[in-house]
């Protein structure tokens, strides 16, 4: 899924949270830390922004190294038991991030960066729908709109009220 949506998925799902834009964050921090990392050389080359899903022959090996770290269900389980083990504190912000992970499974396909969310025990990945395919945005950002249309209602009911 797009940058973009993952964030206002995971802000819709943490907004009655303490800290829903933390979440929001970490709901895109997979992203930020594979292709991120991309998206600057790109604009510091000259190659500019890439629009839809990287061709995988053009991008560097360890954007995809960086992606399959980024992209485990069982590294950030991990990081967070950890965290929780040695602060005796669960964030419940972390939690954007496998979320990210989660909607990724179902939204990309096994020819374009599939997701590694077994990594590295398995390198099973799910054959989902393309986040890229336009028929599949349209539907997500309808949902979006409905879902935020939905969270807002009560202020959306005292903007006619008046």
């Amino acid at each position: 899924m797009d940058i973009f949506a993952h964030f206002f998925w995971t802000y819709a799902i943490f907004h009655k949270t303490k800290k829903p834009w933390i979440a929001a964050l970490f709901g895109i921090l997979p992203d930020l830390l594979s292709f991120g990392v991309l998206f600057v050389i790109n604009m510091f080359t000259g190659k500019g922004f890439m629009r839809g899903p990287p061709n995988p022959d053009l991008v560097p090996s360890f954007v995809t190294q960086s992606y399959n770290y980024t992209h485990s269900l069982i590294i950030i389980l991990t990081i967070i038991l950890i965290i929780y083990f040695l602060t005796k504190n669960f964030y419940v912000f972390f939690l954007g991030w496998p979320l990210h992970i989660l909607i990724d499974i179902p939204s990309h396909t096994s020819r374009i960066f599939p997701t590694p969310f077994l990594f590295p025990i398995s390198t099973y990945t799910f054959n989902g729908i393309s986040w890229a395919n336009p028929t599949f945005m349209k539907l997500n950002y309808l949902s979006l709109i409905l879902v935020y249309l939905i969270i807002n209602k009560k202020k959306i009911y005292k903007l006619f009220k008046k």
